[in-house]
């Protein structure tokens, strides 16, 4: 048999079930892995504890603060406050220490916004790695005693809210990695230091939590593969179908001049920072309203529906979403 070989990104669906069926579980774990989920649920003697762990591989610069941030949202998106934080750096042989002590300043910086407190972790020089890689566990507790949200819990009728736009984190990545390149508006450029304080969720959730925590269902930060590969891992985490519509996602100014130059699809490219969930439609107007109290943009861009998985474009055709789409930014990254 030929080995098969995988694209770069998060591994396919079909082999990451393979791999999630080794992994033992005990009783004391209340939601563990799955396709779609980000933030395991533990039961404690008190509480819940809430975990997250996620690498920063995309990105270049600032990935130390990133990975506070990122890992962070997974925890807000449970419901959850961010309260201790694991660190692994790994760093290619020749790094210096004025390198390693860079990214270590972006982690405190990110722990500082978050209110979280670095409590372990590990640092190498490694011929293994051409480029450092920070891989960061989060833990943390509800932000209501004895209450959680997982995105096993999307439910038919749901009304789909996003914040933000799409594409918030790699059009940040793209902008300041790439933006002097692509000899881009000096306004375009000038929404960097925007973007990047756009990459919390926590104004969101905490925003959102107001319409009361039973009335929302599911949320995710929708991270490597955008908003259309976020909602395919909530219905798939739900075992539910959705129908999105593409006229109702919002795309900020700079994401879409970004995507006309480089051929990207916005709704496929990274997105930490862009809230997704699903809330009982009766309270879809309350919602949208208190985001907009908190200055965030928010749109209801679809719904949860029993089996089918349906993007209808503006023109009006219907797309079937068979699997999450491989992000856009790993694309742009392979071809330079």
């Amino acid at each position: 048999m030929i080995p098969r070989k995988l694209p770069l990104g998060k591994v396919p669906i079909d082999v990451l079930k393979r791999l999630l069926e080794l992994a033992p579980l005990s009783e004391d774990v209340i939601v563990g892995p799955g396709i779609g989920i980000d933030a395991a649920i533990m039961r404690s003697e008190d509480d819940y504890i809430i975990a997250a762990c996620d690498p920063i591989t995309g990105a270049s610069k600032e990935i130390g603060w990133l990975s506070v941030h990122v890992n962070a949202n997974d925890i807000y998106a449970s419901a959850g406050k961010p309260r201790w934080y694991v660190a692994t750096l790994l760093f290619p042989k020749d790094s210096t220490e004025e390198q390693i002590v860079a990214i270590m300043r972006g982690i405190r910086e990110g722990l500082e916004e978050t209110g979280a407190s670095l409590v372990a972790g590990h640092t190498e020089l490694t011929n293994r790695v051409t480029e450092a890689i920070v891989v960061g566990t989060m833990i943390g507790s509800p932000f209501i005693p004895g209450k959680y949200i997982s995105n096993r819990s999307a439910k038919v009728g749901d009304a789909i809210i996003m914040t933000k736009g799409a594409g918030i984190e790699g059009t940040w990545i793209l902008l300041e990695e790439r933006g002097s390149e692509l000899e881009l508006p000096a306004r375009i450029l000038s929404k960097i230091p925007e973007l990047k304080k756009m990459v919390s969720i926590r104004k969101d959730v905490q925003a959102l939590l107001r319409i009361g925590i039973n009335n929302i269902h599911a949320m995710h930060d929708a991270t490597e593969g955008g908003v259309l590969g976020a909602i395919y891992e909530v219905s798939e985490a739900s075992r539910v179908g959705f129908e999105i519509y593409e006229e109702s996602i919002i795309v900020r100014e700079e994401t879409q001049i970004l995507s006309e130059i480089l051929g990207i699809d916005p709704l496929k490219l990274i997105s930490s920072g862009t809230l997704l969930a699903t809330v009982d439609k009766d309270y879809a107007e309350d919602a949208i309203k208190v985001l907009k109290k908190e200055g965030i943009d928010s749109s209801v861009i679809g719904y949860i529906r029993e089996s089918d998985r349906i993007l209808v474009k503006k023109a009006g055709e219907r797309l079937r979403i068979s699997s999450p789409p491989t992000d856009e930014l790993w694309r742009i990254i392979g071809s330079c």
